[in-house]
């Protein structure tokens, strides 16, 4: 059973670079990371290389926060195994709804008590926020999504069964979705408690769910936790509220 929880504590030094190495030192833990360039498009893919020192060896990955600047919130959610040398790597998809606006967005590395940041910058939108488009009858302000409140509250908490790798989760509080990416590889289930910082239920509490594509209705749901049943070879959980 592969059981993560979004919560791992937080640096009181963090360093912020564009696109170049960023590197931090905590109570013995350094980490390093780096991207492959600054500047990208909406059709690019991110590559993101880094190391840790020493290796914990109650093997803790590496988790990835991706912070959008303007409309502010988390664009993306990621774990990420480090190997016998404490190098790791991942990549990220600029084509995703969350990275959609040209704005900064800040790549954080979390390792233990270390913590580093990368900022990069996404540009050529198709289209661009606006904050004198938001009314207050239309659309919930996304600063109420901080890193803060999401590395310290562990808004995201999930347990999932049918896979022996941690999942990504990509959020979107523009049309209230979370997908969650994953390499199942059995039969099981992805049990997850959703907070209202991350995705909000329809009015009658309840949300849709779509695996790979189509929509699903064998789930459970208990208040703001879900258990969504998963097999072999499902890559991508939506959940809509």
């Amino acid at each position: 059973m592969n059981v993560g929880a979004i919560c791992v504590l937080v640096a009181t030094l963090t360093i912020f670079t564009a696109g170049i190495t960023s590197e931090v030192s905590a109570a013995g833990f350094t980490i390093t990371m780096e991207t492959d360039k600054a500047v990208y498009d909406h059709a690019s893919v991110i590559t993101v290389t880094g190391n840790v020192e020493p290796v914990d060896p109650n093997g803790s990955d590496v988790t990835i926060i991706i912070e959008r600047a303007v409309p502010s919130g988390i664009a993306g959610i990621a774990q990420v195994s480090v190997n016998s040398d404490g190098d790791f790597s991942t990549t990220i998809n600029t084509a995703t709804g969350s990275m959609k606006y040209d704005t900064t967005y800040l790549i954080k590395a979390q390792y233990v008590d270390a913590e580093t940041t990368v900022s990069i910058e996404l540009t050529a939108a198709d289209e661009t926020y606006s904050s004198e488009s938001v009314t207050a009858t239309t659309v919930t302000p996304e600063t109420e999504t901080s890193l803060t409140e999401l590395v310290g509250g562990g808004p995201i908490e999930y347990d999932l069964t049918c896979s022996a790798t941690s999942p990504t989760f990509w959020p979107n509080a523009d049309d209230s979705t979370l997908e969650i990416h994953m390499e199942a590889t059995r039969d099981g289930t992805l049990t997850i408690t959703l907070h209202e910082e991350v995705i909000k239920p329809f009015g009658d509490g309840t949300f849709f769910v779509f695996v790979n594509g189509e929509e699903v209705q064998d789930f459970v749901q208990d208040g703001n936790t879900l258990i969504i049943p998963c097999k072999a070879g499902d890559e991508k959980i939506e959940i809509v509220g």
